[in-house]
């Protein structure tokens, strides 16, 4: 049995550090001031200072090759405007924003080939995941027995869970996937701090909801309700016969499938309850599975108004089961699925489009991938369907890695700005999950731009990034082309747009600020396109 009060030495042997030669130090603590006096550019010389570089050795190279991220391929925006905007837009709405060249490829191949490929689902994956993931101690213990989970730090399995989640996230070419994974973890909320739940929530991630990201909707509702670690945060391991507890009755009914407007009343809730008597998690070496006791079952009849669903007396485990296949296909679960989803790639849930992809829903029995095509094959296409999007601080970050191709290994250093932010992986208390309002992330500005800054200039120990290539790709030497140089490469729009060039003369403006105080060319770099990732320009999608 694994020690459980230290990582285990296979983790120290097989784990692969990403940092780079900085050392790691506090979190920046700026002000807004603070910000504005520092980021700024350099004068005349910048580009020798910047572009006569060493590289890495040939080992080094020849490693990262296998095991690293692919490495960034600086291809020139399109010259289309519209084409690239509409490259752009796919890319910040159905992945967690574009790498280097993923804008001139979507523009090539078509926003619309490009989403058919992410439904697909049919990539090879980059390396960075299989090797990073797949390193971890919590991605091999979760093909083990549930109860060894138990006797793992439980520290470092909620760590490597968020790491799994951030590395997939910044480099897997299945960004779909992966945005939909958010999208089910925040709809399938578990706290994972509550009682056990950390030694749970790992299988629940990988086994649970990641195996019906893009599938079937009513197999992913039924895998969730015999969580062991839904049926812990929800409560119901303690529902029984005359103890009903209608917790999960009700997140099942309001969250999880019909959705709190849908018409359903508290007997509906009160009904399913008793359905999920006995619904449990097993005790002692066993403990962590899912467990039905028969003993702790409400045998009796039981009628649900809103399903015009009457269950028959001594049906035992069936009961639960009838109610779920009913919720899995239900029209009000389709509508209240699609309406979630407009929100979560449109910006708005148009009614059309809502009731377009809730039938195609209802009438593809509950198939996730037929659910999105309307509205990321028609409506995220059309414009004036779509309304601006605030990134939350998961997008944020990710979006940062992606854009500067960061090479990270996702650990604690880095989910501490992502805290920082607001968002800790996992760790929001209420069942509905982390929000997606733009409201209830204004507050957390400030967090923002100190990470912006961290990023770019190498002070998130195990994340790393170069910001030389875009540049040397560029053939950029001068002050002004190494700054639209990088508002190119950042924002993946050019720098002549016209809606840019307010942020375009602020930088101009502390260039010349940066030259007169004599700022080193490095930190010029840093603060620049530190400052770039805080934008606006940037933060809204």
């Amino acid at each position: 049995m694994q020690d459980g009060n230290s990582p285990s030495d296979r983790h120290r042997m097989r784990s692969v550090g990403t940092g780079g030669d900085a050392s790691p130090s506090p979190e920046t603590g700026l002000t807004r001031r603070d910000w504005l006096q520092r980021s700024a550019l350099a004068g005349a010389g910048l580009g020798a200072a910047l572009l006569g570089g060493a590289g890495c050795s040939s080992l080094r190279q020849e490693t990262r090759s296998l095991i690293g991220p692919t490495p960034a391929s600086y291809t020139p925006l399109p010259h289309n405007a519209p084409a690239t905007s509409a490259a752009l837009h796919v890319a910040n709405r159905v992945a967690f924003g574009p790498r280097p060249g993923e804008v001139a490829r979507i523009a090539e191949i078509g926003p619309a080939a490009w989403v058919e490929e992410q439904l697909g689902d049919a990539m090879d994956e980059d390396p960075a995941v299989s090797w990073r993931v797949n390193s971890l101690d919590t991605q091999e213990l979760v093909e083990d027995e549930p109860d060894v989970m138990y006797s793992t730090e439980y520290e470092q399995l909620l760590t490597e869970t968020q790491q799994a989640a951030l590395l997939r996230a910044t480099y897997s070419r299945h960004q779909l996937r992966e945005t939909m994974a958010d999208f089910w973890t925040n709809h399938f909320n578990i706290y994972a701090l509550k009682s056990d739940g950390q030694a749970l929530v790992p299988t629940d991630t990988e086994k649970v909801l990641r195996p019906h990201t893009l599938g079937s909707f009513p197999e992913m509702l039924a895998a969730s309700a015999h969580s062991p670690a839904m049926l812990n945060y929800l409560d119901n391991k303690l529902n029984r016969n005359g103890v009903a507890n209608e917790n999960y009755a009700r997140e099942l009914l309001e969250l999880h499938t019909l959705g709190v407007k849908s018409g359903y009343t508290q007997k509906d809730i009160q009904e399913v309850a008793r359905c999920f008597t006995g619904w449990t998690i097993k005790t002692g070496w066993q403990r962590g599975q899912f467990e039905y006791d028969n003993a702790r079952h409400d045998q009796g009849r039981k009628y649900i108004p809103f399903l015009n669903l009457t269950i028959a007396p001594n049906r035992g485990q069936q009961d639960a089961d009838d109610v779920l296949a009913q919720l899995g296909v239900h029209p009000a679960t389709g509508r209240f699925l699609a309406r979630k989803l407009c929100r979560r790639f449109l910006g708005q849930a148009p009614d059309a489009v809502v009731e377009k992809a809730a039938s195609a829903f209802v009438k593809s029995r509950g198939d996730i991938r037929a659910l999105l095509r309307p509205i990321l094959l028609d409506a995220l296409l059309t414009p004036d369907l779509n309304r601006p999007i605030l990134k939350r601080p998961l997008d944020m970050v990710v979006s940062s890695l992606r854009a500067l191709a960061a090479d990270t290994n996702g650990t604690a250093p880095l989910q501490k700005h992502l805290a920082a932010m607001g968002q800790p992986l996992y760790q929001w208390p209420m069942p509905d999950g982390f929000p997606e309002k733009a409201t209830a992330w204004t507050g957390s500005l400030l967090p923002r731009w100190n990470f912006a800054l961290a990023l770019t200039s190498n002070t998130i120990d195990g994340t790393q990034v170069d910001l030389t290539p875009p540049l040397v790709a560029a053939g950029a030497r001068t002050e002004e082309g190494i700054q639209d140089t990088l508002i190119a490469t950042v924002l993946n729009r050019p720098a002549d747009t016209p809606d840019l060039q307010s942020l375009r003369a602020r930088i101009r403006t502390h260039g010349t600020k940066a030259h007169q105080a004599q700022v080193p060319a490095e930190m010029i770099l840093a603060e620049t396109t530190g400052l770039l990732l805080a934008s606006p320009a940037f933060q809204w999608k």
